[in-house]
């Protein structure tokens, strides 16, 4: 397989944009231009958090012990761990372009499976957003959605790290 066909198969998002700005070049050329200035727009205004981002992850890596990082949130850590991993993941703020590297790094660190799944499931309460979701759809909802959510993100934890099993061996 060619190195260029390779580059594809792993950067496919990035030539079917390309693809699409092409055909819209040939569609409407002005149309292509002000796609391109919003794109352009939209990247600089993200690009100092994404820098951010980048730049504590950085830090993380190497000031964090990945031996220790490892007994609290890996295979031989317990249950517990499940239910600290999914209160850590309700107070989690940010885009998907910040938390998806976060949890990366946890891996490499040696969290394990159960823990970035609880983590990512526990997201999407967002404990800084509860007030606004109760003046919206009341607090018996909120409560509700909240706690199976904490439920749903242990749950989720364990099946992760049973069907993971060929995994461990590798990190523990």
């Amino acid at each position: 397989m060619s190195a260029v066909w390779k580059w594809v198969r792993k950067e496919i998002l990035v030539v079917l944009v390309a693809g699409l700005y092409v055909w819209a070049l040939i569609v409407s050329p002005a149309k292509t231009a002000q796609a391109l200035e919003l794109s352009l727009s939209i990247l600089l205004s993200v690009s100092l958090i994404i820098v951010s981002v980048f730049s504590a992850l950085g830090l993380f890596s190497v000031l964090v012990d990945k031996q220790a990082f490892g007994r609290r949130l890996g295979n031989k850590a317990g249950v517990g761990t499940l239910l600290v991993a999914a209160g850590f993941g309700t107070i989690l703020m940010g885009p998907v372009y910040a938390i998806f590297p976060l949890l990366k790094t946890f891996r490499e660190h040696g969290a394990r499976w159960g823990v970035i799944v609880a983590i990512m499931t526990a997201w999407a309460v967002k404990i800084p957003m509860i007030p606004l979701e109760v003046r919206f759809l009341g607090w018996e909802f909120s409560l509700v959605r909240s706690l199976l959510t904490i439920v749903a993100a242990v749950g989720m934890g364990l099946v992760f790290d049973t069907l993971m099993v060929s995994e461990r061996s590798t990190h523990e």
